[in-house]
Formats: C-alpha cells, sequence, structure tokens
C-alpha cells in the first residue's frame, strides 16, 4: 500500500508561506502484515489487559468524558483558521490527528485496552516493547485507562536490528478518570532506515492527572503528536521530550493542551539537539478554553544546534478564550557557547568530545526520569554507539 496522510495540524493557522500548518506523511510500497501489540512483559495485580478490543469497546470507555467535553463547548466561534473540523470525528482528539484513526480503521488494527482497577496505586510498570527486525512494517494502538483514584506505568520501548528499513505506525489514547494518575513513557531508538509516527491523544477528568516522558533518537523520519484534553476541575498534563537527530534525520511535532477545566495546569518542556543535516518541526500550543479561569500553562523548548545546515522551526502558540489564566512559553535555541567550548578545552576537552559531553548530558536530563534503570542504561548505550 501507498501511504498519504496529512497530520500534526496547528489548532489556529498561521501565515502558508511558513509551511508548518501541518505536515503529510508519504510513504510508498508498505506491506502490513503485523497489526497488534505486543504482550506485556508482566501484568501487575490490580491491572487488566484486553488485547483484542474493537472501535465501539473505545467509544464506550470515552463516552461519559466526550458527553462532558461537549457540555463544556460553546456556540462561540474558535480562533481565525481554526483546524478543528479538519479532525472531527475522532472518538479522542490526537496530536496528529483523525487520518491516524482511519488508517487504524482501515487496515482493522485491534486495540489493547490496559486499564488499572479503581482505587489502586500500581507500583510495577507496564512494559511493551516493539523488536523491528528488516523489512517490517508494524502498526499498534492501545488505549491506557486508569479508573477513579488510581496510579498506573506504562512504559513503551521501539528498537530494531542495527541498519534494518521498515515502518513503525503507533496510536496511544488515555483516560484518567477523577482522581487518577497515568504515566506513560516513549522511548523510540529505531534504526535510521524506518519510518515512524506516534500519536497520542488523552483526557483528564477532575483533579486527574497525565505525565509523559518521550524520548525520540532514531528512525529517519519521524512524526510525533501528543494531545491532552484537561477537562475537569485542577487536572494536570506534564510532558517532557528529549530527541537527538543527526544526519539526515527529520522530525516533525505536534504538542497540544486544550484546558477546558478550572485551574488547570499544563507544563510542556522540551530538549533537544540537531546535527548535520537534520530538520526538526515543533508545534506547541497552550488553549485555554472559555470556563478555564484560574488555569496556568508553560511551553519551554531548548534546543541546541551543532551544525550550519540543520533546520529548526519553531512555533510555540496561545489561544485564549478565558481572561483569568496565566500563560508562558519560551524558546531557547542555539549553539554551543564559546565560553562553554574554552571551559572544556581548557580541561583538556577537544570541541569534539565537548558537542557529544554535551549531548548526552542534554539527553540523560529527560532519560533519568525513567522510573526503569535497565531502560535507562540502553538508552545511554545506543546514544555512546550511535555518536
Amino acid at each position: 500500500m501507498d501511504l498519504k496522510m496529512k497530520v500534526n495540524h496547528l489548532p489556529a493557522l498561521t501565515y502558508r508561506f511558513l509551511k508548518s500548518n501541518s505536515s503529510e506523511i508519504d510513504v510508498n510500497d508498505l506491506y502490513i502484515e503485523n497489526t497488534k501489540t505486543p504482550e506485556p512483559d508482566m501484568i501487575p495485580i490490580a491491572v487488566t489487559v484486553k488485547s483484542d478490543a474493537a472501535k465501539s469497546d473505545v467509544q464506550d470507555a470515552f463516552a461519559e468524558v466526550n458527553d462532558k467535553i461537549k457540555a463544556k463547548q460553546t456556540e462561540l466561534p474558535g480562533p481565525n483558521g481554526d483546524t478543528a473540523p479538519f479532525n472531527a470525528g475522532q472518538i479522542v482528539r490526537t496530536g496528529m490527528g483523525v487520518e491516524v484513526d482511519n488508517l487504524m480503521d482501515e487496515m482493522n488494527v485491534p486495540v489493547m485496552i490496559i486499564t488499572a482497577d479503581e482505587g489502586y496505586k500500581v507500583e510495577e510498570p507496564v512494559h511493551i516493547k516493539y523488536s523491528l527486525k528488516d523489512g517490517e512494517c508494524v502498526l499498534g494502538s492501545q488505549v491506557i485507562c486508569a479508573k477513579k483514584g488510581s496510579e498506573i506505568t506504562v512504559i513503551m520501548e521501539y528498537e530494531s536490528e542495527a541498519d534494518a528499513k521498515g515502518f513503525l505506525g503507533i496510536s496511544t489514547r488515555l483516560l484518567a478518570e477523577e482522581g487518577a494518575k497515568i504515566n506513560l513513557v516513549k522511548v523510540q531508538m529505531l534504526s535510521e532506515g524506518f519510518v515512524h509516527f506516534d500519536d497520542i491523544g488523552g483526557v483528564c477528568d477532575d483533579k486527574a492527572d497525565i505525565e509523559t516522558i518521550t524520548m525520540q533518537l532514531g528512525a529517519g523520519k519521524t512524526w510525533g503528536g501528543t494531545r491532552v484534553t484537561l477537562l475537569g476541575r485542577k487536572s494536570i498534563f506534564n510532558n517532557h521530550t528529549g530527541y537527538l537527530c543527526r544526519h539526515t534525520q527529520e522530525y516533525d511535532m505536534n504538542y497540544v493542551a486544550d484546558q477546558y477545566g478550572q485551574k488547570t495546569e499544563s507544563n510542556m518542556v522540551f530538549r533537544g539537539v540537531l546535527l548535520d543535516n537534520a530538520v526538526k518541526t515543533f508545534r506547541g500550543t497552550l488553549d485555554f478554553k472559555t470556563g478555564s479561569a484560574g488555569s496556568v500553562g508553560d511551553e519551554q523548548e531548548d534546543t541546541l544546534l551543532l551544525s550550519p545546515d540543520v533546520v529548526n522551526r519553531t512555533m510555540p502558540v496561545i489561544l485564549c478564550g478565558e481572561e483569568d489564566v496565566d500563560g508562558r512559553h519560551g524558546a531557547s535555541i542555539g549553539q554551543l557557547g564559546d565560553d562553554t567550548l574554552f571551559y572544556m578545552e581548557s580541561r583538556g576537552i577537544d570541541e569534539d568530545a565537548a558537542k557529544k559531553l554535551m549531548i548526552r548530558a542534554r539527553m540523560e536530563s529527560i532519560a533519568r526520569m525513567i522510573p526503569d534503570e535497565a531502560l535507562i542504561v540502553r538508552i545511554q548505550q545506543y546514544i555512546r554507539t550511535i555518536l
């Protein structure tokens, strides 16, 4: 099959000549034969896993919160260039948009539903690992549901054989019910011959919390999107993303926090490094909906450019339909400073070694947040191998 999808729409259009309102996945001659999510290494107590759920099961899981979202939506017009109609019909609004859902439906991809029982704080993480061979083309879909007052951690790891080529597309949707918390970790260490997308969408009810940690380290072309709807009062979304792009790698991402409830809080941090002829596009939006009084949001990007030939596009956006909110964004984008290099060289560290040291430090600042020591070691080893 040939795959062509419009993804990563900005919530509100900007100037077309920037060519950043959305992105396109265009891949030919895919033969997708694996659509089943790998079984977790271990299923902790108070966690249930349904491996072959249907679209109707997902609709049922999100029915209650979707009714609440509709009740909060007003008839007031959206921002100029509102792109919401592009993704109408999604069960859960995601960062990449409805065309990923359409692909999953077209290919009859079964959904793995992982559920944490009400009131349980699950201590052991659920670990899902994709290990791909040369030529494999794989799709996967998951729903992670934390019932009222529960907490669950899910770690997803993507790796492949060295120098392998292939395709991996993932859709993950999250539901944190009242007082619940979901910790989601995704680490991508595919070879550069892979094309990859990873789409995330989530909903937080009252006093619920979604925490995401994402590391994008491999694959030749990567698209990523995360959109979390802070529906309930005092709901929280925290995200930490680390990315390393080198050679001719391309990374296109779209992060959105839809803040509906009162006193909601979102915090999105991005740390990355670009080398050689890499290309990166970042879209980050804080969208304060009418009724989100007392809410705060912050998005910060810190990108280190280690080549004059990289292409870096950064679009932080704040949309505001409510007066009593606090939204902040900022970007620190630049090269390794001469003072830093001088300090390193004065201690016997040459420029090449200094750059590698700074890259590892930046990536490990995100990796250290992952609650899995063995995975942290694998990340460190992967980075040392590719640098």
